[in-house]
C-alpha cells in the first residue's frame, strides 16, 4: 500500500472522522480517494462477500462499508508477573458514492483499555490497515474499477493497467485472476451443475486426469443463430476504436447470433464485426475490460467466449439488449469506444 502514497489526499490526527468534517483529536487518519464509483446495496453487497474469505468483521451502514481487522497481543507482564492479552483491532471506512473514499483510524492504545505493555500498535495498526486496503483493490470489483480507469483515462493497456494495480497494493496477501475476473459465457456450455449433484470419485487408486484435446464452441445454426464462432479468419489483426457509428449504412448484415443481428465483414473466429442493434459493440474492437458489464444497471450484457480474436478472448454478449433503458452509462465507460447505443 506504501505506493498509493501518491494518491494520499490528506493524513492528519482525528479522534472523529465525518465525510467533510476532519478535527484534530490526537488519532492518525489516513484518506485515500479513488477515482471510481460505487452505488447501491447490491454493490456493497457485494464487496462484503468478496471480502468474507479473509476473516474480516464487516458491517454497513448508509453509503459505507466497514472493514475491520481484529488481532490479539499478549506479553509478559513484569510488573504484575503474568501474561497480558489485547484485543486490538483497526477499522478501513469504504465510504461510497460518485467518488470512492477509503479512510482508516487508529485511534490511542488507551481507547482500549490500560495495555502499556503493548509494543509498536500504532505501527501494527498502521500495516494492518495497509493490507485491509490492497486487499479491498486488489481482490473486489472496486480492483476491476480502476483498471478500467486506468485504460480509459490514461490509456493504458488492459496488461499495464492490471500491473500498476498490483504495483500500488503490494501488501495484498492473495488475489483473482485480474485479467480474468469473471467466469465467460460460452456459446455451448450447458447449466451449472447443483452442488449435490458433484460426482463421487472412489477413494482409492484414482487415475490422474489424462489431458484432452480442446473443442472447439459451436452452436446449432438456426433461425436466431446463424453464425459461428470458429473458422479459417486467423490471419486478424485488432481493430482501432472508436466504433463506426454509421456502420448500419456502410456495412451488410452478416447474420445472427442468439437472435442478436451481426454486423459484418465476419471472419471467424479473428474478425467478427459489430453485434447488435440498439445496443451495438464492436468485437474486434473491444479488448474486455469489462467496465460496460460492471455500467450496466440493468444487467444487458454477459460474457461470451470468442478464442482466437485477436483483441481479446471474450466480449461483452447483450444478450439481454431488449432490456436496455438507453441510460448510456457503458459507452461512456468503454476505453476504446467500441460501444454505441441507438435511443428508440
Amino acid at each position: 500500500m506504501s505506493l498509493l502514497l501518491s494518491d494520499k489526499v490528506w493524513v492528519m490526527l482525528s479522534e472523529v472522522a465525518k465525510r467533510g468534517i476532519y478535527p484534530t483529536h490526537g488519532a492518525k487518519l489516513g484518506i485515500y480517494r479513488l477515482p471510481v464509483d460505487l452505488y447501491g446495496q447490491s454493490e456493497m453487497s457485494g464487496i462484503m462477500n468478496e471480502l468474507k474469505s479473509f476473516g474480516y468483521t464487516l458491517d454497513t451502514f448508509a453509503d459505507r462499508v466497514f472493514v475491520t481487522k481484529k488481532w490479539v497481543e499478549k506479553e509478559f507482564d513484569i510488573f504484575t508477573n503474568q501474561e497480558q492479552s489485547a484485543e486490538l483491532y483497526v477499522t478501513v471506512e469504504i465510504v461510497t458514492g460518485e467518488v470512492l473514499d477509503l479512510i482508516y483510524q487508529i485511534r490511542p492504545i488507551e481507547a482500549f483499555g490500560d495495555f502499556y505493555w503493548v509494543k509498536n500498535y500504532r505501527q501494527k495498526a498502521d500495516i494492518n490497515a495497509k493490507i485491509i486496503i490492497d486487499n479491498i483493490l486488489r481482490n473486489t470489483k472496486i480492483g476491476q474499477k480502476l483498471i478500467g480507469y486506468y485504460q480509459k483515462i490514461q490509456k493504458l493497456s488492459q496488461e499495464e493497467a492490471i500491473k500498476k494495480l498490483e504495483q500500488i497494493t503490494p501488501l495484498a496477501n492473495s488475489s483473482k485472476n485480474l485479467a480474468d475476473d469473471k467466469k465467460p459465457l460460452t456459446a455451448s456450455s450447458p447449466p451449472p451443475q447443483n452442488a449435490s449433484q458433484k460426482l463421487e470419485t472412489p477413494v482409492a487408486e484414482v487415475s490422474p486426469p489424462q489431458p484432452q484435446a480442446e473443442t472447439p464452441v459451436t452452436v446449432p445454426l438456426s433461425e436466431n443463430t446463424t453464425l459461428q464462432l470458429t473458422g479459417t479468419g486467423t490471419n486478424h489483426t485488432a481493430a482501432e476504436g472508436p466504433i463506426d457509428v454509421g456502420f448500419k449504412s456502410s456495412r451488410q448484415p452478416a447474420g445472427k447470433f442468439q437472435g442478436i443481428q451481426v454486423w459484418g465483414p465476419y471472419d471467424a473466429p479473428g474478425q467478427l464485426g459489430i453485434w447488435g442493434t440498439d445496443v451495438c459493440v464492436d468485437f474486434d474492437i473491444c479488448v474486455s475490460d469489462g467496465a460496460c458489464i460492471d455500467a450496466c444497471p440493468v444487467n444487458v450484457y454477459e460474457w461470451l467466449d470468442t478464442p482466437g480474436h485477436p483483441a481479446s478472448e471474450r466480449k461483452p454478449f447483450m444478450i439481454r439488449e431488449k432490456d436496455c433503458i438507453f441510460c448510456l452509462a457503458c459507452e461512456n465507460v468503454c476505453p476504446p469506444q467500441a460501444i454505441k447505443i441507438f435511443k428508440k
